[in-house]
């Protein structure tokens, strides 16, 4: 897999972690949703997945993925 690849994809997850973590924060200040163990699992979830694509992208630049 080219670096590019998957740059856009470590990228795009990071942004859709990032997008999904402010809504349901916003969420839970403004009372549209209720403090729960789903959300809680939710923003671990989010964040799991946001240093999963981090590291993924880390490693592939270590180990010198191709860009061709």
């Amino acid at each position: 897999m080219r670096m590019n690849t998957i740059r856009n994809i470590c990228f795009t997850i990071c942004i859709l972690c990032i997008i999904a973590s402010l809504l349901l924060g916003v969420a839970m200040i403004w009372d549209w949703v209720k403090d729960s163990d789903f959300i809680h699992k939710s923003f671990m979830t989010l964040g799991a997945l946001f240093v999963a694509s981090l590291l993924t992208l880390s490693v592939a630049k270590k180990l010198g993925v191709s860009n061709e």
